[in-house]
């Protein structure tokens, strides 16, 4: 009896990898990485347009500084027309104006730095 459950764990624990489906962590991971590049392109931009000044305005102001909440995964499917999966997912972040919750569609894809996130889905 032991011996069989053993096999079966081992056998589970194979197809779990073989599943390359992103978890709820690694889409959460991806997402913020996402969602803190965004912020870093508009910090880019504020630069280029108006100078440090542009800048420590909106740091002053806090609108670059964000936290996730609660991410939640709903549902995944691998995409058709483009390499990862289409996944759902619930989220709420937390913004100097506000609450932000929403459910959002999105691709999930492996990428030079891990699982990267696109809103093309």
């Amino acid at each position: 009896m032991h011996v069989l459950m053993v096999t079966m764990l081992a056998v589970g624990a194979f197809v779990a990898e073989l599943s390359d489906e992103p978890t709820e962590h690694a889409m959460r991971t991806a997402f913020e990485a996402h969602i803190t590049s965004d912020v870093q392109a508009a910090l880019d931009f504020a630069q280029e347009v108006g100078g440090p000044e542009a800048v420590a305005k909106i740091r002053a102001a806090g609108t670059d500084r964000f936290e996730i909440r609660t991410f939640q995964k709903l549902d995944c499917t691998r995409s058709e027309t483009k390499p990862g999966y289409v996944c759902g997912f619930l989220v709420d972040i937390g913004m100097v104006g506000g609450d932000l919750q929403s459910v959002l569609l999105g691709r999930f894809f492996r990428g030079s730095n891990g699982l990267d996130f696109s809103l093309d889905s």
